[in-house]
């Protein structure tokens, strides 16, 4: 038992000091991209026009092209200064600009308190909730809306923009905001092996089964409307096509951001991402326990501070190909990364990178988890199109992180058996459907202007009270 705990410890320094010279070059990688990039382009690079590698098949009924800003090719100058008069417009005074890993800092200065609610899933996990808490005065009740964040990310990545936010935006509108947090978010409760093992399937089952019944509970609604961004979708579309707890008759709208369903080409094409997908398949390496420590011990000595949010966006912008230009100027840039990353374990990783041919996984035989030549929802109340959840896909033209393009083709040849919508955005990426900083007007409005509801009675429209 001595010789056993010996070569353990061997193992972890070992697999220390080799992820700790990983992330070294990663920062090192990370850094020297993003000043060769700012300083050494002749012109500023608007949108880089690579995308998925599948071809959409088109269709004027379901799909939206979203033109507003023209061709980028075409019109690169013109969308560039339009982008720049954008941001002029959305500068924050100094107290917005104070770099504050709080959610009631920011929206304390709009007079809006969130309160946060600890809750427990049926596989014995914490779970955070933060709710925007309804005005006192206001005797209408007030439809909810649940959203789901991304891998790596916090719930706090739909309400950073303060303002300019997402969660800020629908709460004006007269929804009662709920911002969803998985395991284990920001601290974590043990160490052992057990306390690690679980992945996307747990959080789709467990954590968003207890977080949709706990603001059913709470609401009084017998349906909710979720958002999810990226994993977020994953998350909900797996829990709707295996109708975990009978959830998709729970569920009114769905609203899924940069859905992630298919593994798109910067998966297969990127020498560091690839390492990563063979090296958390070792537990010598990564362990199997918590996924890359060093970074939570990072943030939780650094978050706050300029550089941290800085050196969090030049790593992301480096490993997943998309930069800041539509985010609004480095001091929103700076506060979008306070309420990121967070823990998840190596076996969630796994999941999304493993290339065990076993073992169906997001890059690894996805059709197994998503049937693109099947509907996922004729199962469910059959012939009762309104009967399922109302879908509502925003796809980024620019994500090669995930294929959404893959996703809109099987919508549009399989699922009629659900009421959706599209739209496919051009000059958008991964995180530009939360953080642009015309994202009310490109994503927010034609949300609030498609959701459907059972109940006759609809939301007070409140547009005047909201700044974009």
């Amino acid at each position: 038992m001595y010789l056993d705990a010996t070569l353990e410890l061997i193992r972890r320094i070992i697999a220390g000091i080799l992820l700790d010279s990983f992330m070294g070059v990663v920062l090192l990688l990370s850094l020297i991209h993003h000043y060769t990039t700012t300083f050494f382009e002749t012109e500023p690079d608007y949108r880089d026009t690579r995308s998925s590698r599948t071809e959409i098949v088109e269709s004027s009924r379901y799909i939206i092209h979203d033109d507003k800003k023209g061709n980028p090719n075409q019109n690169h100058k013109k969308c560039y200064e339009d982008i720049k008069m954008t941001n002029k417009k959305n500068t924050i005074d100094h107290l917005e600009c104070r770099l504050v890993p709080s959610l009631n800092y920011y929206f304390g200065l709009h007079d809006i308190e969130i309160e946060e609610f600890k809750i427990k899933t049926e596989d014995n996990y914490t779970l955070d909730i933060w709710h925007f808490k309804n005005p006192v005065n206001e005797n209408i009740k007030r439809k909810p809306l649940l959203m789901i964040h991304g891998l790596l990310q916090s719930s706090g990545a739909f309400a950073s923009g303060s303002k300019n936010s997402l969660a800020y935006y629908f709460y004006s509108l007269g929804y009662d905001i709920w911002l969803g947090n998985n395991r284990v978010g920001f601290t974590t409760e043990a160490n052992d092996d057990e306390y690690w093992d679980w992945d996307i399937n747990e959080m789709a089952e467990y954590d968003l089964v207890t977080m949709v019944e706990f603001v059913k509970s709470k609401t009084q609604f017998k349906k909710i409307s979720l958002v999810g961004h990226s994993q977020g979708t994953t998350q909900i579309f797996l829990a709707l096509i295996n109708n975990y707890n009978d959830i998709v008759n729970d569920i009114e709208n769905f609203i899924a951001l940069a859905p992630a369903t298919y593994p798109g080409p910067l998966l297969f094409d990127s020498i560091v991402i690839n390492f990563l997908a063979k090296g958390v398949q070792s537990k010598y390496i990564f362990g199997n326990k918590c996924f890359l420590r060093i970074m939570m011990i990072v943030r939780n000595i650094c978050v706050g501070k300029a550089f941290f949010s800085f050196i969090c966006y030049a790593i992301f912008n480096y490993l997943f190909d998309w930069n800041d230009t539509l985010w609004g100027g480095s001091n929103l840039r700076n506060r979008h990364f306070l309420f990121s990353p967070v823990y998840v374990s190596v076996k969630l990783m796994k999941w999304w990178l493993g290339s065990d041919p076993s073992k169906p996984s997001f890059k690894n035989k996805p059709d197994e988890l998503f049937p693109e030549t099947s509907a996922w929802f004729d199962k469910f109340n059959p012939g009762e199109k309104n009967s399922n959840p109302n879908i509502l896909l925003f796809v980024p033209k620019q994500d090669r992180l995930v294929d959404g393009e893959r996703l809109i083709n099987h919508f549009v040849k399989h699922e009629n058996n659900v009421n959706y919508k599209i739209w496919y955005i051009n000059e958008y990426s991964h995180l530009d459907v939360l953080w642009a900083t015309d994202a009310i007007e490109r994503i927010g409005k034609p949300i609030a202007e498609n959701m459907k509801f059972s109940d006759p009675e609809l939301l007070p429209i409140q547009e005047e009270t909201v700044s974009v």
